[in-house]
């Protein structure tokens, strides 16, 4: 699940906004506002981050054993993270990053990052709009896949047949194969 959420954010976050925010005439007037923050999280964590993540519960589905693991605290996780990005780029950094951009058009670069507008009351409101977002995104996605790595470094499989050929030389395995 997670490499089909790599995919789907890298065409949005690196693929649509990266090609939003690099358009010359929009670049001109955007860069360093809540756009590129909008690029940067979406592909940044949407990619890389959901790659990292998949990456480490496939690596923990063959530590923790099968009693202890949990599919269900996988999906939970899987949903909240996606669910967190996609609430902070939509509900929060990408309005933001539209709004600077007017801003910036309509009354300056200057201007459009200046104290007095970024801590307006629209821009407060929305930066405020974040806090849904992040909280499904810690709680309900960082925690789970915490709480699996907990369980890898607690209660790993036994390993089992495995045994240490001893004292044996290169050479005598190497003979023994050839042997067969």
């Amino acid at each position: 699940m997670f490499l089909a959420a790599v995919g789907f954010w890298n065409f949005l976050g690196a693929g649509v906004f990266g090609f939003l925010i690099n358009l010359p005439i929009v670049s001109y007037y955007e860069m360093g506002t809540a756009l590129t923050a909008n690029h940067g999280h979406a592909s940044m964590m949407g990619v890389y981050g959901m790659m990292a993540v998949g990456l480490a519960l496939f690596c923990l589905r063959y530590i923790v054993p099968e009693e202890s693991w949990s599919d269900r605290l996988a999906k939970i996780s899987f949903w909240s993270l996606n669910i967190g990005l996609a609430w902070m780029v939509f509900a929060s950094l990408f309005p933001l990053g539209v709004l600077q951009l007017y801003h910036s058009v309509s009354a300056g670069y200057f201007e459009a990052r200046s104290l007095s507008y970024l801590s307006n009351q629209t821009n407060t409101l929305l930066e405020w709009l974040r806090l849904p977002g992040d909280a499904l995104f810690i709680l309900g996605g960082i925690l789970p896949i915490l709480y699996l790595a907990w369980l890898g470094v607690r209660r790993p499989k036994a390993i089992v047949g495995t045994q240490k050929p001893g004292d044996l030389l290169l050479s005598e395995i190497a003979g023994a194969v050839l042997d067969r």
